[in-house]
């Protein structure tokens, strides 16, 4: 037996390595890769689901409360018969006897109201477009908005002389005059005009008239009586007359200023109207009056 015979890893050189001195070689491990951190936003899609189920839970809830409550009046008033048309007549009535005067109030206004002198407040629009269950009211001086165009200018050229001679004499504005003569009377065609001769709304104040002095009517109270003359030029001259003496005779140290004559006729208490001081300036700037004044 060959006892000379070399081992098969003897040609391996032998490597001696003294571990207590040397460190260990420390493997880099790999970095762990650090998430982005959560922001508002990444909520909002989640959120916005829950809402949405949220409110569609709430409308179907709705939806059955809302049948469950009708179906719960008709069980309740399902064998309750309501008298309906024996309560508005009793209603019906009671409003008549305690207003004594049923009043449907029908305005014809134009597309241009909103931009008139009169804005309807307290019921003051002029009272031509306010009819009781009978007729309206005829005596009430009307705004320039609702004179008839052709009939207004018609009735200027008619009596604009007239209105110049009574200015000469009491020192009236013509465009006042004219302006009166044209809302008291509806540019002659009221009932005062035609049967009256009364182109101002004249009253008649008188305890004792005598027979065709004056007339009844109803504008502000029932008894109210209305001046009758026997002409138009008599119907001009009292009121010129009124106008500049007594309560109104302070009037003309305004001269032609029509906007302040217009406002102390008003102060002065010629009509109970609270737009009537606007009803004369705009019936005098629109069919300009004031060069009757010149």
């Amino acid at each position: 037996m060959d006892n000379t015979r070399k081992h098969k890893y003897e040609h391996i050189p032998l490597t001696i390595i003294d571990t207590r001195t040397q460190k260990p070689e420390i493997v880099n491990k790999p970095k762990r890769i650090q998430k982005n951190e959560l922001t508002v936003e990444d909520f909002l899609p989640t959120l916005e689901m829950l809402l949405n189920r949220l409110l569609l839970i709430i409308q179907k809830l709705l939806i059955a409360l809302k049948y469950r409550f009708f179906k719960m009046l008709d069980k309740l008033f399902e064998d309750i018969e309501v008298p309906w048309l024996k309560i508005i007549a009793v209603l019906l009535i009671g409003y008549i006897i305690m207003k004594k005067d049923f009043q449907f109030n029908m305005a014809f206004n134009s597309p241009f109201s909103l931009f008139t002198d009169d804005q309807y407040s307290n019921n003051e629009y002029a009272k031509a477009t306010t009819f009781s269950a009978l007729e309206s009211n005829p005596y009430a001086p009307v705004s320039a908005n609702t004179l008839q165009e052709k009939k207004a200018l018609a009735f200027i050229n008619k009596y604009k002389e007239m209105a110049i001679t009574e200015m000469k004499k009491f020192g009236i504005p013509a465009s006042i005059k004219m302006a009166q003569a044209l809302i008291e009377s509806r540019a002659g065609q009221s009932r005062l005009a035609l049967n009256n001769n009364n182109y101002f709304g004249m009253k008649c104040f008188s305890s004792k008239c005598k027979k065709g002095h004056c007339t009844n009517a109803t504008d502000d109270h029932h008894k109210d009586f209305f001046r009758k003359y026997q002409n138009v030029q008599e119907s001009w001259r009292a009121h010129s007359s009124l106008i500049s003496q007594g309560r109104y005779a302070s009037l003309s140290q305004f001269g032609n200023d029509y906007k302040k004559w217009a406002t102390g006729l008003k102060k002065a208490g010629y009509a109970t109207d609270k737009n009537y001081a606007k009803k004369l300036i705009n019936t005098i700037e629109k069919y300009k009056l004031y060069q009757l004044d010149l």
